[in-house]
């Protein structure tokens, strides 16, 4: 299975962080499953260390250098990864919850890719998506 960490969930992984709960450390770990990263997520990082280096002391650079050492696969972000934005689904009779540009993208990017997105951040609980795995 073709997994795509989200950007808080590609950290926790690449340091080893007690935030990751077994049951997605175990399926990142499995040999079975083919773990992804976006290059969203490194310009996330570059952005928001740029903004707030004490929130979030990551630079993009090791990030790269982290994933490559892990061997993770870099998805770049394709047209169809932008034109899937607007074909996400939200809940009936729930309002689009998660407006941030990068979660939206990887969302869409597991979509288009026909992968799972592990993400921790409950903004995605309003989406109908069977491509988002939020624990």
């Amino acid at each position: 299975m073709k997994l795509l960490l989200d950007t808080h969930v590609l950290i926790w992984a690449l340091t080893d962080s007690p935030h990751l709960c077994s049951e997605v450390r175990d399926m990142i770990i499995s040999p079975e499953n083919q773990v992804c990263f976006s290059t969203a997520s490194l310009w996330e990082v570059a952005i928001k260390n740029q903004k707030s280096p004490d929130k979030c002391p990551y630079l993009e650079t090791d990030l790269l250098a982290w994933c490559r050492e892990a061997q993770y696969e870099c998805l770049s972000v394709t047209p169809a990864h932008i034109l899937a934005i607007r074909n996400l689904h939200v809940l009936e009779g729930h309002s689009l919850a998660n407006l941030d540009p990068f979660d939206r993208l990887l969302l869409a990017q597991a979509k288009s890719e026909r992968g799972i997105l592990l993400s921790h951040d409950r903004n995605f609980s309003n989406y109908q998506e069977d491509c988002l795995h939020l624990f």
